[in-house]
């Protein structure tokens, strides 16, 4: 901690040069982190241990995700991945894409944002994936962003619903004033173009920004495949609004940290998972 008036800068050239080798040593203790994966590789810049693990378990912490992003998506496609948090499937899409497709990565934690955008840069990934710092959800407007944590590489803020239009008291860390719009919007500018594949991991939103894309869903252009989060009370009404639409559940897989946790209280139904639908020939 240092206690200044903030008065008498700068300060003798000594006290400046130990400041500047302080802020040096602390931008060399930030891990670099190359996975590395047959001939593919993916690099990662972390500066805490959430984004360390999170990169570390790549390819274990959701096998199912891993497994239908690497089987599904073909050079040329595009994807979407909302709730890219630091980019790791991302990434993985994008090598799967290739420079002929398209990523759109949705993301509007601020720092999350942020460590996306140069995990990005590290993975010479600008021309093909589109960062995306938007909310999206069933309708546009304004909405609260709750942080759980304002670190990279955590998960659980949330968008809600603004109490009478007005911001609240803050919910997690802050809060944040953020304007949210929707999937079927953004393609109707003409501001992204529709996906063949879509990844939605958004900690309890992920049903409402599959209503925000309804018009998409019900078009000729609707995507081969959509992995979702299902979390009650809206599992049910994820089945019933995308089978309306055309698609079948193909696949259920959980995260390892819910294989754990299902060994101890046995009873899948209170475990979130991911769903995996495939769209009816």
């Amino acid at each position: 901690m240092i206690h200044s008036e903030a008065k008498f800068w700068p300060p003798p050239s000594y006290i400046r040069k130990i400041h500047r080798r302080l802020l040096k040593f602390r931008k060399w203790l930030a891990r670099e982190v190359e996975i590395v994966d047959g001939s593919s590789s993916y690099h990662f810049r972390c500066e805490n241990e959430r984004e360390f693990s999170r990169c570390l378990k790549i390819f274990s912490k959701e096998p199912g995700t891993v497994k239908w992003i690497i089987s599904e998506v073909k050079p040329g496609q595009t994807f979407y991945d909302i709730g890219a948090n630091i980019g790791v499937f991302t990434i993985l899409a994008a090598r799967k894409t290739g420079p002929q497709g398209k990523v759109f990565a949705f993301e509007p934690h601020a720092a999350n944002f942020s460590r996306l955008i140069v995990n990005l840069i590290k993975n010479n990934l600008q021309s093909v994936v589109i960062p995306c710092s938007v909310a999206l959800d069933a309708e546009e407007g304004f909405s609260k962003f709750n942080y759980d944590s304002v670190n990279a590489g955590t998960s659980n803020s949330q968008l809600v619903p603004l109490s009478d239009g007005v911001m609240d008291s803050r919910c997690g860390e802050i809060s944040e004033l953020k304007y949210a719009t929707t999937i079927d919007r953004l393609i109707e500018a003409g501001r992204i173009q529709a996906p063949q594949h879509v990844k939605i991991d958004v900690d309890g939103n992920d049903f409402r920004i599959l209503q925000g894309m309804a018009r998409l869903l019900d078009s000729s252009a609707a995507p081969l495949t959509i992995q979702t989060e299902m979390n009650s009370p809206f599992a049910g009404a994820t089945i019933t609004f995308l089978q309306a639409r055309g698609y079948k559940l193909a696949e259920k897989h959980y995260s390892r940290s819910a294989l754990k946790q299902m060994e101890q209280i046995g009873d899948p139904q209170r475990l979130g998972m991911n769903a995996i639908f495939r769209k009816a020939e």
